[in-house]
């Protein structure tokens, strides 16, 4: 790709509660859908791998017009989230590292069980491993070419990545060189047609918790809200099987124990100023979860949430929204923000290092006193959209999002910590 450089622009190396039900439930009749198009998985086929050259601009020396000229994808050296001068990862507290995946395609979200086994998934059924050398793609057999929206673990041998709600792969881990993808059972008859699934949690492998947007369902002889498809396995003595569960709201992410577990969520198709719903999960009386909305002050969309205990939870979201509930509080409350662009994911070591990522390559650090925004070795050009953040410690911690993936090891000589 032809790079247009500016005049003066350097480039250097890159170095509120629900009790839910036990029983198995069983879909009896349906009320109209409230499916939107955020329900229809547009899949991709492979990237098409042609060069994409753009054309340059030819301005007269001195021209108030080389103000505006295109770096890389569109991006105009006006533009505050353009880079015009790449700092080296000597320089950058963050440093890219290759993905082997297109540029066509945006990693989506993140999770790791240790810093020699590291997942990440994105758009065109992307789904890649990090041993601690590099990354390498782990596509499943048959290929698909759906986009996957989160992934977790309970450990290295029980990983699983979602898509929609038939769309569900698990794997037993990486092994000999290679990974082994199997579908798991959708919800079936229980949803009458796919939905997308847009966050998976839980403790174990027959113990896992995958949201989808909300449908307001008739199973027997009762409406209600359920969004949540459920993985456990039969106190008496049986296997494990699937069963849909109730809740409100179009859950972004979860985070939590077996019996302390939250979740943000969108809830404004049901009550338009609950987009940022945060949402407490207990174990109720028959084993199963009641959940309880906890007054999050906020009327932004909540996307990411992270602990570092029941006592000190962090949650992020637009316009820079972040929010923090500590010591049991009965509401969150409002931290100031350095940045107004969207947030969406977060992840600490501890109370004292926390990570919070978004649009036009935010990143934030909290150090125990206040937010900052961080560094990053960006290549000259639009600066890209972060999606996720996870790390095994303090000093091994990664970024995912749009064509990138970038990683922190530290503190390191010459680095300018924040912007």
């Amino acid at each position: 790709m032809n790079r247009i450089m500016l005049p003066g622009a350097t480039r250097r190396s890159r170095k509120d509660t629900i009790l839910v039900g036990g029983s198995a439930l069983l879909l009896a009749a349906l009320v109209p859908s409230f499916a939107s198009c955020a329900d229809t998985e547009q899949t991709l086929g492979p990237p098409n791998d042609a060069s994409v050259t753009l054309s340059e601009t030819s301005t007269d020396a001195g021209s108030d017009a080389a103000a505006d000229v295109q770096i890389d994808s569109g991006c105009a050296s006006s533009d505050p989230n353009c880079v015009t001068t790449e700092l080296s990862c000597d320089e950058a507290a963050w440093c890219p590292v290759p993905t082997t995946v297109s540029t066509l395609y945006s990693l989506t979200a993140l999770w790791g069980s240790g810093p020699t086994d590291i997942w990440a998934v994105g758009s065109g059924g992307t789904i890649v491993h990090y041993d601690g050398k590099a990354w390498k793609k782990t596509p499943p057999e048959p290929p698909t070419y759906n986009t996957f929206r989160s992934v977790w673990g309970s450990g290295p041998n029980d990983v699983w990545v979602v898509s929609m709600t038939d769309v569900i792969l698990h794997s037993t881990g990486y092994a000999n060189g290679g990974v082994t993808w199997t579908a798991e059972p959708g919800p079936g008859a229980q949803l009458p047609e796919p939905r997308a699934a847009t966050a998976i949690w839980g403790t174990g492998p027959d113990d896992v918790r995958i949201a989808f947007r909300s449908r307001f369902l008739l199973v027997g002889s009762e409406f209600a809200y359920y969004n949540q498809w459920v993985k456990t396995r039969d106190p008496g003595g049986g296997g494990p099987s699937w069963s849909i569960a109730r809740g409100e709201g179009y859950i972004h992410a979860f985070w939590g124990t077996a019996n302390d577990l939250w979740y943000v969520a969108d809830n404004s198709e049901s009550n338009g100023w609950q987009r940022g719903m945060t949402v407490h999960g207990t174990p109720g009386p028959t084993g199963e979860m009641a959940w309880t909305v906890v007054e999050s002050q906020s009327t932004q969309r909540l996307e990411g949430i992270w602990g570092s205990g029941p006592n000190d939870i962090w949650a992020v979201g637009d316009n820079g929204t972040i929010r923090h509930l500590t010591n049991g509080a009965s509401r969150w409350d409002i931290v100031p923000s350095p940045t107004t662009e969207a947030l969406h994911g977060v992840w600490g070591s501890g109370p004292n290092d926390v990570w919070a990522v978004g649009d036009n390559g935010t990143i934030l650090h909290f150090d125990g006193t206040a937010w900052k925004k961080s560094t990053a070795a960006f290549a000259i050009g639009k600066k890209p959209r972060l999606a996720s953040v996870w790390g095994s410690g303090p000093n091994d911690v990664w970024i995912v999002g749009d064509a990138v993936s970038l990683h922190y090891t530290g503190p390191k000589p010459g680095m300018q910590e924040s912007e």
